[in-house]
Parts: C-alpha cells; sequence; structure tokens
C-alpha cells in the first residue's frame, strides 16, 4: 500500500466526482448514510465559517475489462461528510438559523450572538460570494493506491477503531464557565488545574483519570440537581439523564462560578469530606452521594451543628437497611427501603420523579437517624427538613383549602399552638400557604378540629 503525500480537493471536486458516480463508498464494508440533518447542516455550517474539515481518505481503483479502462476513487473515511456536501449542492435542505433555530441547534452564545448570512437558506438561496467559498473550500485528502482491497480494509478498520468520545467527554470541550466548574469537580488529573475535589477522588473513592468522564458526570449530575433545588425550593427535582445534561451545559454558558449557590456546592462537599472517611462505610453509589449532598444542604441554614458528629452513624445504618432490604425484594411484603428507595434506583433512576421520590424516603429516614435536630434560632418555626417532609406528606396540598401549594408559597403551622406548648414537630405541623395560614384563634380551632376528623374513605 502507498498513500500519496496528503493533497487537497475543493468542494466542488468532490461533489461533481461524487455526482458521476466516480466516488463513492464500498458497501461491502461501508455502512450507509446515517448522519441526521441537524449534523449535515452543522457540516456545511461549518464550512461557510471557514472551519478546516479532518482528512478524507479514498481508494484510488484503477480495473481494466474487455479492453475498458475504469478508474474511480472508493471512499475509505468521509462518506457522511461528501454525502453532506452533495446533498447540501443538489438544494436538499436548508442551513440552521443560530438564533431562531436556538433550541434545536444550540450553538453556543459567541456564534449565536454574529450575523449569520445563510440562516434558513438552501444553496440556491446563498449569495454568490457565500457559494464561492462553498465551491472553493478545500478539504485535506490522502489518496491511497493499492490493488490489496484487504489492506483497504484493514486502513478502514484501524480509522473507525479509535475509541469515540464518550458524551461527557463531549461535554468537557464545550465553552463556558459550567464546563470548566465541572471539570474542577470532577477532576481531569492529566490537567495539573483539574486534581478533583476529594469528594469523588476520596470520599466516593472515584478515578476521573481513567473512567472516562464517569466522575466528571456525576459531578453535573449532582450539581445540576444542587443548583436547581437552590432556585426552586424543595420542588425543585429535575431530570439529570444526558439529554438533560446536555441541555443545561448549553443553558448555561454564561454560567458564575463564583454565585453563591455554586461556592455552597463546594462548601458543602468540603464538609462531607471532613465527615465522612473512606474505607469505614461501604461504598457510596452514585445516588447515595446525590441525596447525601442534597440532605446537608437541607440542613446547612436551619439547625445548629449537633447533627455533624451523627452524620456518619446515620449514614451506616441507612447504607446498612438498604443491605438488608436487598434480601426482602422476592418476599410477599419487601422492605420499605427496597420499595421506596432501591427501587427507584434500577429503572429511569435520572428521571426527576424517581429522584424525588427516592429523596423524600431518604429524608425522613436520615432525619429520625440524626434526631434530635436542633434549630439555630427557637423562634423559628420549622426548619427546612420539617417543611419538605411535609411538603410531601402532604402531597403539596394546603392543609386549610386543599388546594395544590407551591414551594415558595408553603408555611408551617402548629396545629396546637406554640403558645399553649405545641411542639415543633412533624406530628404537629400542617402546612398551608402563606395566605391560608391560620391567625386568629378561631381560625386555628377550625384546622385543629378538620385535622382531627376522621379521614373519609
Amino acid at each position: 500500500m502507498t498513500a500519496e503525500n496528503p493533497d487537497s480537493m475543493t468542494v466542488r471536486e468532490l461533489v461533481e466526482l461524487h455526482k458521476k458516480q466516480m466516488l463513492r463508498a464500498n458497501p461491502e464494508y461501508q455502512r450507509g448514510v446515517v448522519w441526521k440533518g441537524d449534523q449535515k447542516k452543522k457540516l456545511i455550517d461549518s464550512v461557510l465559517r471557514g472551519y478546516p474539515l479532518p482528512r478524507i481518505y479514498l481508494h484510488h481503483v484503477s480495473e481494466s475489462y474487455a479492453g475498458f479502462q475504469n478508474d474511480r476513487l472508493e471512499i475509505i473515511d468521509g462518506q457522511q461528510r461528501i454525502t453532506a456536501l452533495s446533498e447540501f449542492a443538489q438544494g436538499a435542505f436548508k442551513l440552521f438559523d443560530p438564533k431562531e433555530d436556538d433550541a434545536v441547534a444550540k450553538f453556543p452564545a459567541f456564534i449565536r450572538d454574529e450575523p449569520c448570512d445563510w440562516g434558513h437558506k438552501n444553496f440556491d438561496g446563498l449569495s454568490e460570494e457565500l457559494k464561492t467559498k462553498f465551491w472553493e473550500t478545500k478539504i485535506s485528502i490522502a489518496r491511497i493506491e493499492t490493488d490489496n482491497t484487504n489492506e483497504v480494509r484493514d486502513l478502514f478498520v484501524r480509522l473507525q477503531g479509535g475509541m469515540p468520545l464518550s458524551a461527557q467527554e463531549r461535554r468537557d470541550a464545550l465553552p463556558g464557565q459550567f464546563t470548566d466548574y465541572i471539570l474542577k469537580l470532577g477532576g481531569k488529573p492529566e490537567l495539573a488545574r483539574y486534581p478533583g475535589h476529594e469528594f469523588f477522588t476520596k470520599t466516593l473513592g472515584m478515578k476521573p483519570g481513567r473512567d472516562r468522564g464517569k466522575t466528571r458526570q456525576l459531578a453535573a449530575q449532582i450539581a445540576i440537581l444542587f443548583l436547581n433545588r437552590r432556585a426552586l425550593g424543595g420542588d425543585g427535582y429535575c431530570d439529570i439523564n444526558a439529554k438533560a445534561i446536555d441541555d443545561f451545559y448549553y443553558e448555561h454558558l454564561d454560567f458564575d462560578p463564583e454565585m453563591d449557590a455554586a461556592k455552597r456546592l463546594t462548601t458543602i462537599l468540603d464538609k462531607i469530606v471532613s465527615l465522612i472517611q473512606p474505607e469505614k462505610h461501604a461504598k457510596l453509589r452514585g445516588h447515595d452521594a446525590m441525596h447525601l449532598v442534597l440532605l446537608v444542604d437541607t440542613l446547612w441554614d436551619d439547625y445548629t451543628r449537633g447533627w455533624e458528629p451523627k452524620l456518619p452513624s446515620a449514614l451506616d445504618e441507612f447504607l446498612s437497611q438498604i443491605a438488608e432490604a436487598k434480601l426482602t425484594k422476592d418476599d410477599a411484603s419487601p422492605s420499605e427501603f427496597w420499595t421506596q428507595y432501591s427501587t427507584w434506583t434500577r429503572v429511569n433512576s435520572d428521571r426527576g420523579d424517581n429522584i424525588a421520590k427516592r429523596n423524600r424516603f431518604y429524608l425522613e429516614k436520615m432525619r429520625s437517624y440524626l434526631a434530635p435536630l436542633n434549630g439555630k434560632d427557637p423562634k423559628r418555626l420549622y426548619g427546612e427538613v420539617e417543611r419538605t417532609v411535609l411538603f410531601y406528606r402532604q402531597s403539596k396540598l394546603c392543609a386549610v383549602c386543599d388546594a395544590p401549594v407551591s414551594w415558595s408559597e408553603a408555611e408551617i403551622h402548629h396545629v396546637t399552638e406554640h403558645s399553649k406548648g405545641g411542639q415543633t414537630t412533624l406530628e404537629n405541623g400542617a402546612m398551608v400557604h402563606s395566605k391560608c395560614h391560620p391567625k386568629s384563634k378561631a381560625q386555628t380551632q377550625i384546622l385543629a378540629k378538620k385535622l382531627a376528623a376522621p379521614k373519609s374513605e
């Protein structure tokens, strides 16, 4: 096999060769055209922006039969790109407009803010200047000369055999400060400035230098959950699947790592590292780590630090119950730790509604293991933990009017008045709208009577 020195061809030459069927893929070992419309549109967008395209590998085939000579080029690597170029030249599709197609195209802000003279235009709609730019763009070509088709196939396998980037490795290349924030949390040890937070490398024992982005993906999932909950309160559980992570990266290109919520997450991770010593607990899985972070965030503002020395033993108790629950999963009456927690880690575990179900259960159990929780301010009626538990126990419905309550308008009322010895406990609490919160003695008595009445079937 010989490879001529890398040369180049213009887009026009490639398209014309393709059109005359002198440039084609060998279907014996090549897949068909698999690129979707958005991939084709972004390739043409790259051409018009002057971005260089990867090299195309071609096999020069020269055959003679019955006195006739047939010369052609078979595509070893580049079929999808050549097809996209050819289809666009024939007017097969219109290009993205970075602003108007923002939800689908997902260009970074620095591209959206630039003029785009080819937005929503097919080839015929381009200006003469842009048509010329398209046709005259040069693409690097490697032309392979060999009569041994096995060598060509071997080269094809080698070119395709490079391990593709994982979803998180692709995110690591995205612009914006959220990318840098996650690299600092999740770590990329081959770069000295990204050793990774000890919560992931020490407490969880993850290996960001060897796991192809798994640590950074977990860091991104935790950060997204945390930041969403800080923004929306107790009802702020969101999906953290691949699409949701991609969307968050894209929608937060202007992320500020110095904002309070971002610095708060780092502080909470620091605290967990100081409290939870590696090798003294069962291995924490990703979902365990998420709920631990959300728990500490819930405890952080409203309670004295008496919970801190109790956190390791509380975590041990919860992990122990989870392990025992697995033994009951086939029983007629499985453990609640199986039905209300572990089950929701098995299927669609990255969906917001399932994360919410797990976290409600986790919060209630960990609260009981950490009891008593002492409020920082005795005048403050209920803390974040109790507020969250009651929010879900009452199915987000007001105890007074039975209408839905948003997290931002939810308040907790003492059923037996605090002034008359009513304790600040879950049993004595009722979630209400701020506008429905009983203000008078009569209103308090009406609500107490309603709550004491037998529930109708």
